[in-house]
């Protein structure tokens, strides 16, 4: 297994299907559509799901690279191209991670070194300028980019260990037999991979993995394969740590917070106005002589944007309601007008139906469906016709967000549904007793 595959198994292995990022994110949905744009526009050819799948490795491997912004060209940059096999896909996916992270309440240590390393090459990228419209469509749209990106780890029984294949015999084998060959290639492989990912072994790197699974089991299984793959030297130099370690995780001592480096910046204790410019200005792509400028326009922009924000989202229920009522009437009215006119058929028409369909398709509304599912359906059905409409409105096009609002809507109709409500029959209202908060006792 290599480094790639090992560290991607540990932080993020992805899905399968891109209607897994849609759910109940309308952030997924519109980098969803933008970056169709791109693929349509520029021609890259890697699946939508492999981009979500890299976009979200990267936000979470950053806070767990133990030399954060050190070469960025050949640990990010080559790395990716190899792995999707595009150049051009590469640049999407980092686009992507800049703004995502750079439109962060928060940053952490590894975050601010990662984005300063990367702002050359998003400056120098062809795809810059949709880096930069990104943080301000989110902002406009009021999407939250959240503090920390959720890892997504496989078991660890699907983690490279290295076995000996057998045991003390192995000495007896010959430089040239086949069966030591493979067993040294094995070797070679299981301590690369895990060598690479641990930053050489670095104590606090591997704290941090371990932190990643909750169960104890499985964070000594997770241990076991590291000091696997270490070498006869390194096993004498690391030895005492992974005993600690393992020690540590059995009796209960292992804090899983404890030295964590996860945790966004305080900046509770720095001035807001001063703590805000480092934050742009760490963003900046422009010249040095013009970064205070900048910082100062992005302020503006972003307060302008917030009192827009605010303002249309109180007009927002009131502007619906008046829009309702107004089609409302207007469609009354040519019914009306169009009766004067127009002079029926008795014959019933004939319905639509699409092209090729033949005459036992049933053709029905989204909120017909929905509707059905959330009073007959349960939680286990609901997830599985959710599953089946994302996939549908994926495969049709239809992206509007009201057609999203009323998928995501099912779950949570089935659970209020589903909801125990305690109550009670009382046929004569004399069988309620209301007892007074206080009592007064008059009694001499």
């Amino acid at each position: 297994m290599s480094p790639s595959s090992l560290n991607r198994k540990l932080l993020f292995h992805g899905y399968e299907e891109v209607t897994d990022y849609l759910k109940n994110s309308p952030l997924n949905r519109y980098l969803y559509k933008s970056i169709l744009g791109i693929l349509s526009a520029s021609g890259i050819n890697v699946p939508v799901v492999t981009l979500f799948n890299e976009i979200y490795y990267q936000c979470v491997r950053v806070n767990f690279d133990g030399t954060p912004g050190v070469d960025m060209e050949r640990r990010y940059w080559s790395e990716e191209e190899a792995w999707i096999g595009s150049s051009d896909g590469a640049q999407l996916v980092f686009c992507v991670v800049w703004a995502l992270l750079g439109s962060k309440r928060n940053f952490t240590f590894q975050e601010e070194c990662f984005l300063s390393a990367l702002a050359p090459y998003i400056k120098n990228s062809p795809l810059r300028e949709f880096a930069e419209g990104l943080p301000r469509e989110f902002r406009s749209y009021g999407f939250v980019v959240p503090d920390r990106f959720p890892v997504m780890t496989c078991p660890v029984s699907e983690l490279p260990v290295f076995t000996d294949m057998g045991g003390a015999t192995n000495r007896f084998w010959g430089v040239d037999d086949p069966a030591y060959i493979t067993l040294t290639e094995k070797r070679r492989e299981v301590h690369n991979a895990w060598e690479t990912v641990t930053c050489d072994f670095t104590h606090s790197v591997i704290e941090k993995y371990v932190r990643l699974y909750v169960n104890q089991d499985d964070q000594l299984g997770l241990l076991s394969c590291m000091e696997s793959a270490l070498t006869q030297s390194e096993a004498k130099e690391y030895g005492s740590f992974f005993k600690d370690l393992a020690l540590r995780i059995t009796t209960g001592s292992f804090d899983p917070t404890e030295g964590s480096s996860l945790q966004p910046v305080n900046t509770s204790e720095v001035d807001a106005d001063a703590d805000e410019n480092r934050r742009l200005l760490s963003l900046d792509l422009g010249d040095d002589g013009e970064d205070l400028d900048l910082a100062k326009q992005y302020r503006e922009e972003r307060d302008a944007l917030r009192m827009q924000l605010e303002e249309m989202q109180r007009n927002h229920v009131t502007e619906l309601a008046r829009l309702e009522a107004r089609y409302r009437a207007e469609i009354k009215e040519l019914m009306e007008e169009n009766s004067r006119f127009i002079r029926w058929s008795r014959k019933k028409f004939r319905e639509w139906k699409p092209s090729g369909a033949t005459t036992n398709g049933l053709v029905m509304h989204l909120d017909e469906v929905v509707a059905h599912v959330k009073e007959r359906f349960s939680r286990s059905g609901g997830e599985e016709i959710s599953a089946m409409l994302y996939r549908l409105a994926v495969e049709h096009g239809n992206l509007s967000e009201e057609t999203f609002r009323q998928i995501d809507s099912i779950i949570p109709a089935i659970m209020k549904r589903d909801h125990p409500h305690q109550t009670y029959e009382l046929p004569n209202v004399s069988q309620l007793i209301n007892y007074p908060g206080t009592v007064v006792n008059n009694a001499p």
